[in-house]
């Protein structure tokens, strides 16, 4: 009897004990799925070496080997107060444009530059987007007006590949050609380009990586794009007949793409596409069939809209995705509901400020790196794990 007295405290015990464990686990479970990662911004990055000087911020990227960061941006933003050595006679000390393609440590420090026109290429009038590959190729794009083509190059800017060519587009449905292209991801799975296309086009459009031929299409819902359909209307110069931005207040949503600015393909093989002047961001499966749609701040009127580059989270099951909005704010979104549960930064000019913020990336740390239009330059925000509650919108 004693024994069997001493069997059922133990298994009293042991059944505690279990109740405790999966308590702590779940509450620990409970604690990450809640949590939202939190940032400080890092005043002294990049360390701009020589007399160079930033111009818009055209795009940011990650190389995957070893974290340097790759930043696009346009040498001819600068104003005249803004480039006194370059002038002739020179105004003053400083600066000087930096190239359009800027290497740096996750530090700071420069390790190279290059890019600009060249022969045997178009290089962009107007740069926008760039893109380190699984491969360590360097991807740009433009958003100049004859800017119909994307560029692939090596590390050290040896062209490889051009898509498209200069002033050649006609059209959304062109398979040959681009329009104004934001951005390009390549897909390791199966080694195609994918680009948002972009500012005057309606699409994602798909390319062999390695020989640039045409894989497919598609814009809105999947649908076939339509060059006729309205536009949401966000600047002066916009059609007339297209339709304001408080148009996207009202059901139906619009049935196309309005301005592609950003397509990112996740680790679970999902593509998501900002559809920046739409609000929105649309998901789908790596072959173009439609998946979802999330608005984001939907009623937001700004030029910009409220969805411009988009971002995942640095672990593992990419748990969160960044959001650049028109308002200069960076949202931070529950990826898998596409629900808001945090932010980062206001408009300003200050350090954690942002002044046309336009695109960002996010290194294997979880450091995240934005660039900004208007504002031209680049910042680090760096993470700081996440917080026990959720942030308040």
């Amino acid at each position: 009897m004693r024994k069997i007295g001493s069997y059922f405290i133990m298994a009293i015990v042991l059944v505690g004990s279990l109740r405790m464990l999966r308590s702590a686990s779940a509450a620990q479970k409970q604690q990450t799925v809640s949590g939202v990662p939190t940032f400080e911004v890092d005043p002294s990055w990049p360390k701009m070496e020589g007399n160079w000087i930033f111009g818009s911020i055209a795009g940011i990227t990650i190389d995957p080997t070893n974290d340097h960061v790759w930043v696009a941006q346009r040498p001819g933003t600068l104003d005249k107060d803004e480039n006194y050595a370059a002038q002739t006679p020179p105004r003053g000390e400083c600066c000087v444009p930096a190239p359009p393609i800027m290497e740096f440590t996750p530090d700071g420090k420069l390790v190279q530059a290059w890019g600009g026109p060249g022969e045997g290429f178009d290089w962009p009038e107007r740069e926008h987007g760039i893109t380190i590959d699984y491969k360590g190729n360097v991807w740009i794009g433009g958003g100049g007006k004859n800017d119909h083509q994307i560029l692939k190059f090596t590390k050290s800017g040896k062209l490889l590949l051009q898509i498209g060519k200069s002033g050649k587009s006609t059209g959304s449905n062109d398979t040959q050609n681009l329009n104004q292209p934001s951005s390009i991801f390549v897909y390791p799975k199966t080694n195609e380009a994918f680009v948002s296309d972009g500012y005057v086009n309606r699409r994602v459009i798909v390319f062999d990586a390695d020989s640039g031929a045409f894989k497919r299409m598609w814009g809105a819902y999947g649908n076939k794009p339509d060059d006729t359909a309205p536009r949401i209307r966000r600047f002066p110069f916009d059609r007339p007949q297209d339709n304001p931005a408080e148009s996207l207040n009202h059901d139906p949503p619009p049935q196309q793409f309005n301005l592609v600015h950003t397509v990112l393909i996740s680790n679970d093989d999902m593509v998501y596409v900002a559809d920046r002047s739409s609000n929105r961001i649309q998901v789908f499966k790596p072959d173009g069939t439609f998946i979802k749609e999330a608005f984001v701040v939907r009623e937001m009127i700004t030029p910009s809209g409220s969805v411009g580059s988009l971002a995942f989270s640095a672990d593992k099951g990419q748990t969160f995705l960044y959001v650049t909005g028109g308002d200069d704010v960076l949202r931070i979104l529950n990826r898998e509901t596409l629900q808001q549960v945090g932010r980062v930064g206001r408009l300003g000019h200050y350090p954690g400020q942002f002044y046309h913020l336009h695109v960002m990336a996010v290194d294997s740390k979880g450091n995240i790196y934005t660039g900004e239009n208007t504002g031209k330059r680049v910042q680090k925000f760096l993470f700081k794990g996440l917080s026990s509650t959720p942030a308040a919108d």
